[in-house]
């Protein structure tokens, strides 16, 4: 069997792609904990520790250390961090398969301002935005703008000599809001970022993998219940058919840079329908388990274009099929009955939402019972953390 290495183990993405190859690879996983989802299930082969990849020569070395250990051949990162610090440290790995595309394609998807002028030039909408080097800049030019805006980083991780930062949206109400933003967060005031148009509406996005520049599949889905509940990662969603506006123009983007593997391409959708490109993330998502769960296992379609077969595209899958990651719920509950901003009846209304243990269609992302040990694994991470 083809010896492959499923990286940041501790992630649910990388549980799913662990749980999909399991029964067609020797799958070994690793990350930079001891204890983690995809270490505990029973589809692994073994599981190993690397350096933070924050040290990238350290975490190169480790990497190398497993290929040549297990005879890897195919590398599949999930977090943002190791597909940067791989693909931008190819040329230092031993002989092994990475099924992205090049480094400078996604960054060319990946950094907003560049994904921005990209799309303008396919005529995929976007938000009106300006383009800033740093605080500094922005200084200088005193532009007005029409409150609130959208203030963003170009990049959702920035490498620093000393590691990583993480950066994150934010919105300013005001002149002296906005000021204060860009000159106190160091996001803003060391590095570039945008200032966008403000688009009221919800966020939707879908989700591909492509083939060498042919889109091999697609998929898309709703949130039902997000944590935290003002928006936020999802700990209940739905597959549902794909906009055919946001497939059209995700497709736009991807098919001009012949794009290769998975991403997820992020809208905001207006009052109206219209979606305006956000952000294009090149790598797993988090519920990637939905989408297995609903027919489109995209980390076996993955592996199978990695290895040189030929796939005929896929074009459809199961909708209506849901998905709850459990301790997310629980946390999301959490959330709610200790908010004061919720009435004792939605308060109410909530606790008997989360304590129905089945849906139609439902499946559970980590507690599988023909795969239970990830989920004890969890639940012993998540009583460490909350000891803490």
């Amino acid at each position: 069997m083809v010896a492959v290495l499923v990286l940041d183990a501790a992630q649910r993405s990388a549980l799913s792609v662990t749980r999909s190859l399991g029964d067609h690879c020797k799958v070994i996983v690793a990350d930079e904990a001891e204890l983690t989802l995809g270490g505990a299930s029973k589809y692994v082969f073994t599981s190993e520790v690397y350096a933070s990849p924050s040290s990238a020569s350290e975490f190169i070395a480790d990497i190398n250390r497993i290929i040549e250990k297990y005879n890897i051949q195919v590398l599949y990162p999930t977090t943002e961090i190791t597909v940067y610090t791989l693909l931008e440290n190819k040329h230092l790995l031993r002989s092994v398969k990475l099924p992205f595309s090049d480094i400078g394609t996604v960054k060319k998807l990946a950094d907003k301002a560049s994904l921005i002028e990209l799309s303008r030039s396919l005529g995929v909408q976007a938000p009106a935005s300006d383009y800033y080097d740093n605080a500094g800049s922005l200084q200088a030019l005193s532009k007005e703008y029409q409150y609130p805006v959208v203030v963003k980083p170009t990049l959702s991780r920035v490498k620093l000599d000393e590691g990583w930062l993480n950066t994150a949206v934010t919105y300013a109400h005001s002149q002296s809001e906005l000021n204060t933003i860009v000159t106190e967060n160091v996001a803003f005031s060391d590095h570039p970022f945008m200032i966008q148009e403000y688009i009221d509406g919800h966020g939707s996005g879908v989700f591909l993998l492509y083939d060498h520049g042919q889109c091999i599949a697609h998929f898309a889905h709703k949130r039902l219940r997000e944590k935290p509940p003002t928006g936020g990662v999802s700990v209940l969603s739905e597959s549902v058919v794909a906009e055919p506006k946001q497939l059209e123009a995700a497709k736009k983007l991807l098919d001009a840079v012949q794009w290769h593997g998975v991403a997820m391409v992020e809208f905001k959708v207006n009052s109206k329908g219209e979606p305006y490109i956000i952000e294009v993330n090149p790598r797993f998502w988090g519920s990637l388990q939905l989408a297995v769960d609903s027919g489109v296992d995209f980390p076996l379609l993955l592996h199978k274009a990695t290895m040189g077969e030929d796939l005929a595209p896929a074009s459809s899958y199961r909708v209506g099929q849901k998905l709850r990651w459990l301790l997310g719920d629980f946390d999301r509950l959490y959330l709610v009955l200790k908010g004061k901003e919720y009435s004792v009846s939605q308060k109410f209304a909530e606790l008997m939402r989360f304590l129905v243990p089945y849906l139609p269609s439902m499946r559970y992302e980590v507690n599988r019972r023909s795969d239970m040990k990830p989920f004890w694994a969890e639940l012993k991470l998540y009583i460490k953390a909350l000891r803490r």
